[in-house]
């Protein structure tokens, strides 16, 4: 009884720190707009500021598998929301482009960190049954944070300052850490050093490089939909700008409405059949987009686009989660690792090439998943 009721504190723990990482992987599109206005940035050194974000959450996504493998959760914990709240209160008073950069930094290494450590400590302590479903539900909060800035920026910008909000957010994000005080996590698995030879020999698993490879498209989906959907769709359906915001919106809506649902659903249906069934709805709401130019059809599509994408990472992390608990850590960590490139990369593959393009690119990426997830099946002992 009292290791469930740990259990569901450290959950409590785990949710709390995945709002964190909402808020810090989408605080930049928030606050761009006025330190371009700051700074009087030009498109160049904005971008090169917005690129330190990304970079800050990979960073952070190396090294976090390691550390608690072999020092445990709490530090690193405590450690990276103290980072992340640094930064945002560095950004929100920076008085140059210098120190904006060094926020935006700490905000993705403290973010990406505890991206990574909050999903391999909710899947340490969920049993193999519930590990997806846990997942699913630690995605929810993510959609929580990410949906919350914006909001508040929509809401208060008329009348606040963004340095207010910014601030306020941090000193927010600060109350949780007294809770982790008095936490109980998971102990280190290694405390005498990580055995190099193992980490060596999981980075050679094809069964989780394959698996990686999943993440690998499905955040570069992820990716390319934020940063892409509205300029494709006023690009190739002449959607009025406003509701090729409320596109991404409901986007956002529809990966948060699915993660709720899998947060039932992955109790009783197979992780496999819930996987290939999402990637199916994902492709049906990007065909209507591309082939059913109605705007009266947009906001549904784009709500099928988000909800099919639900699914891939809480399936696919509680797949590794399950085969590799003596280094969970380690192994998500390559696997976010691989995740963060591909979002990278599909991002860059769309500004090669013509937004006309965008949904096969989608369509490319959907297909890829399903076919690389039933090869892993066939690895799987």
């Amino acid at each position: 009884m009292e290791s469930t009721k740990n259990n569901k504190t450290v959950l409590a723990a785990g949710f709390s720190g995945m709002v964190f990482f909402g808020v810090a992987f989408v605080i930049m599109g928030a606050v761009l707009p006025s330190l371009i206005q700051k700074f009087n940035l030009d498109t160049t050194s904005a971008s090169t500021l917005a690129g330190l974000l990304p970079f800050g959450i990979l960073l952070g996504s190396v090294i976090f598998g390691p550390v608690i493998d072999r020092f445990g959760y709490k530090a690193l914990m405590i450690a990276a929301s103290m980072i992340t709240i640094a930064g945002l209160e560095l950004l929100a008073f920076s008085g140059s482009v210098q120190s904006a950069r060094f926020a935006i930094f700490l905000i993705g290494f403290g973010g990406g960190t505890l991206n990574g450590l909050t999903n391999a400590l909710v899947s340490d302590i969920s049993d193999d049954s519930a590990r997806a479903s846990n997942l699913s539900i630690l995605g929810l909060f993510y959609t929580i944070g990410a949906v919350a800035i914006p909001l508040l920026f929509a809401t208060l910008s008329k009348t606040v300052s963004y340095s207010a909000i910014v601030s306020n957010a941090g000193i927010l994000m600060s109350l949780p850490i007294f809770y982790y005080l008095f936490l109980k996590f998971p102990d280190a698995k290694f405390k005498q050093g990580i055995p190099f030879a193992k980490v060596i020999a999981l980075v050679k698993e094809p069964f989780l490089i394959i698996l990686s490879f999943v993440l690998f498209f499905q955040s570069g989906l992820e990716g390319i939909s934020n940063n892409w959907i509205p300029a494709y769709l006023e690009q190739t359906s002449s959607a009025a700008r406003e509701l090729s915001m409320y596109a991404l919106t409901a986007i956002i809506v529809g990966i948060g409405a699915g993660r709720l649902l899998l947060g039932f659903l992955l109790r009783f249906i197979s992780k496999h059949i819930t996987l290939v069934a999402s990637m199916f709805i994902s492709a049906t709401g990007i065909i209507i987009l591309a082939y059913y130019k109605n705007p009266s059809f947009i906001l549904p599509a784009s709500f099928l686009l988000g909800l099919g994408f639900a699914s891939s990472f809480p399936v696919i992390l509680g797949e590794i989660g399950e085969k590799y608990k003596e280094m969970s850590g380690t192994a998500f960590s390559i696997a976010l690792v691989i995740a963060l490139t591909g979002n990278t990369l599909l991002n860059l593959l769309v500004g090669m090439v013509s937004l006309d393009n965008f949904h096969l690119i989608v369509l490319g990426s959907t297909a890829a998943i399903v076919s690389l997830y039933l090869l892993s099946l066939t690895l799987k002992k």
